[in-house]
């Protein structure tokens, strides 16, 4: 999960009375903030810990490219999250320490009581993953559909290929420096051996979002619509844009956020 991307995973536990900030909390009684950041939601969804009767549960999201609109078409695909609320500057996550969502902390009478982790990543720093070889285990093949129709299978009797992850919202706020890395990617499918496929995620997104994404940034090679994260989970992709080379027994040679130099 993001750790606010700078930041190593860092837990202060503060019984002081919390200031007073944009975003409010009761003053009086118990209150569980659980801290999340939608953009993490689409790939690995926030195993949320049962509601108990007697306290108040707020939702925050880190103030991370992101708006109010995008806040409310979230919560519109995601009732459980009803209620969400940007947490301005950070200012409230700051003065708890929590640097990494997604988070829980317990306030009782104003007063922080506990913070809990709720991901399943346990390191204690922001780990890159580019350029590490990992070969995956073999798993069942995945079919896809691209933007013309056609039918991909990814698997382990698939050829050796370049798989580009990207988003179709490209270009947004949440996407630094994607059209530099989508024009990369042209380049590299122009001069490898190796055939190019686009993986769109699909938070937002319809096939008619992927057509258009391929004429806006004039694509050759095939766009497909990754429609239940399938590819997003199989290869582990964390970040957008990324780029995964496959062998032809379905093992990453490469992963990384900038192009390989060598195929």
């Amino acid at each position: 999960m993001t750790c606010f991307h700078y930041l190593p995973l860092c837990f202060f536990l503060f019984v002081t009375h919390l200031p007073a900030y944009a975003l409010t909390l009761p003053e009086r009684g118990p209150v569980e903030v659980v801290f999340i950041n939608l953009w993490d939601e689409y790939y690995a969804p926030t195993t949320l810990p049962a509601v108990k009767a007697d306290v108040t549960r707020i939702y925050v999201q880190p103030d991370i490219n992101i708006d109010a609109h995008v806040v409310s078409q979230f919560v519109k695909s995601n009732p459980q999250f009803k209620g969400l609320e940007i947490d301005k500057n950070q200012r409230l996550a700051l003065s708890l320490g929590v640097w990494k969502t997604p988070s829980q902390v317990f306030i009782f009478d104003g007063k922080a009581k506990k913070i809990s982790y709720l991901g399943t990543d346990k390191s204690d720093t922001t780990i890159s993953h580019d350029g590490i070889i990992d070969a995956l285990p073999v798993s069942k093949p995945v079919t896809l559909t691209d933007s013309d129709g056609n039918s991909h299978v990814f698997g382990q009797n698939s050829p050796a290929q370049v798989l580009f992850f990207s988003d179709a919202l490209c270009p947004f706020q949440h996407l630094p420096l994607c059209e530099k890395k989508i024009a990369a990617n042209n380049q590299l499918a122009n001069i490898t051996t190796l055939p190019v496929t686009t993986i769109i995620k699909p938070f937002y997104i319809s096939m008619d979002d992927v057509r258009a994404y391929k004429t806006r940034f004039s694509l050759t090679h095939p766009v497909v619509l990754d429609q239940k994260n399938q590819l997003f989970q199989k290869y582990q992709v964390t970040s957008l844009p990324y780029w995964i080379v496959l062998n032809d027994q379905d093992e990453v040679a490469f992963r990384g956020a900038k192009p390989p130099k060598r195929l």
